[in-house]
């Protein structure tokens, strides 16, 4: 089963809305927020599509490139307002993504949201050691609701990921998971020994 989220569509009114309810109307007041971007030109534009979204409820936002050791050190080092960072998962469970969030002010690793919730750490903590069940997917939900209220980490964007590949090589998907999927592939040799005879 699954869900919808609470939150389907953005809703420029309401936000306008909410920025004048915390003292800045139309954005005024507020100084610029600083959105740090690894040097690259699709990173640099996703920033940019930020910057465009901000700007329509007044909001500025001056996106600053940097070269991925330095962003990853200003990160650690929370020397950041805004990063933007991308993460997939090394293996195939939800508790790869929920990990990013526990007690992420306390470590070095992940995506730097500096976010610890008592409530999210509890769960967590419990899901973490049980078995696959409906039990701990309840959880999973759970963690997931109060990541999406507390917001400390903007999910913006899933891209994709063309891959060329032998006619040969049998079994193979693209799989954001990045261990053991070489497990499942093959070789169809007949098919390898033709092709390579036209050659």
């Amino acid at each position: 089963a699954s869900e919808t989220t609470p939150y389907p569509t953005d809703n420029v009114a309401n936000a306008k809305q909410l920025l004048a309810e915390a003292g800045y109307p139309e954005g005024r007041g507020l100084p610029p927020i600083v959105l740090d971007v690894t040097a690259n030109t699709v990173r640099r534009q996703i920033g940019e599509f930020f910057q465009k979204c901000m700007a329509q409820i007044g909001i500025k936002v001056k996106v600053v490139p940097n070269i991925f050791p330095e962003l990853s050190k200003k990160v650690h080092q929370k020397q950041t307002v805004m990063h933007l960072m991308g993460w997939s998962s090394d293996y195939p469970d939800a508790e790869n993504f929920l990990n990013g969030l526990y007690k992420s002010d306390q470590r070095v690793v992940g995506m730097g949201a500096n976010f610890s919730d008592a409530e999210y750490n509890a769960l967590y903590e419990r899901a973490t050691v049980m078995q696959p069940s409906p039990a701990r997917t309840a959880l999973y939900t759970q963690l997931n609701r109060i990541a999406a209220e507390k917001l400390p980490a903007i999910y913006i964007v899933h891209k994709k990921h063309p891959v060329l590949y032998h006619g040969w090589v049998k079994n193979y998907r693209w799989s954001d998971c990045h261990y053991g999927n070489e497990q499942y592939m093959d070789i169809d040799l007949e098919a390898k020994r033709t092709l390579k005879a036209k050659f």
